[in-house]
């Protein structure tokens, strides 16, 4: 499979998390109505203050989120490199040009150090995008979460779509 195929079906998959996030939001809207039983529900008005203020917040999470992605991955492979140099000091039968004299590396100990870095890296942008939004809804109120979500799922789209290519 080349690399044209990857890159298509990765926007594939882009367009269906798009899809789904939009429908997602009209979910939310259904259920807001379903609570107010007022159709100004569907309105999101960014030109009201509370609404702009969450939007911005989303858009801003957005980012957040991927630069803290983006640092952890340069963190884990900072520390993969220095492992991987780390286990050719100690055993140069690594690299040894005699297959019969070669020694396997210890491949545990790396992927031991991908998945605690990944599970590490993690933790403040799961709390960040869980809370965030519970955050503006309590603070902001309903229509100001919509706002968040709203513009946050357009800017979530466009950022995977730039980070695709």
């Amino acid at each position: 499979v080349g690399n044209t195929t990857k890159a298509l079906t990765k926007g594939y998959g882009i367009g269906s998390a798009a899809l789904a996030a939009f429908l997602l939001f009209s979910a939310y809207l259904d259920v807001l109505y379903s609570f107010k039983h007022n159709p100004a529900v569907y309105v999101v008005d960014l030109s009201n203050i509370t609404v702009f203020i969450a939007a911005l917040i989303g858009i801003t999470l957005i980012f957040f989120f991927s630069a803290l992605a983006i640092r952890a991955v340069g963190a884990a492979a900072k520390r993969m490199i220095e492992e991987v140099r780390r286990q050719f000091k100690e055993n140069p039968k690594i690299m040894a040009e005699n297959p019969a004299d070669r020694v396997e590396p210890d491949y545990a100990r790396c992927v031991d150090i991908s998945t605690r870095g990944a599970l590490r890296a993690m933790i403040l942008p799961g709390i960040v995008a869980v809370l965030t939004p519970i955050a503006v809804g309590v603070i902001l109120g309903p229509q100001a979460e919509a706002g968040l979500l709203m513009v946050g799922t357009m800017g979530g789209i466009v950022l995977a779509l730039f980070l695709n290519n």
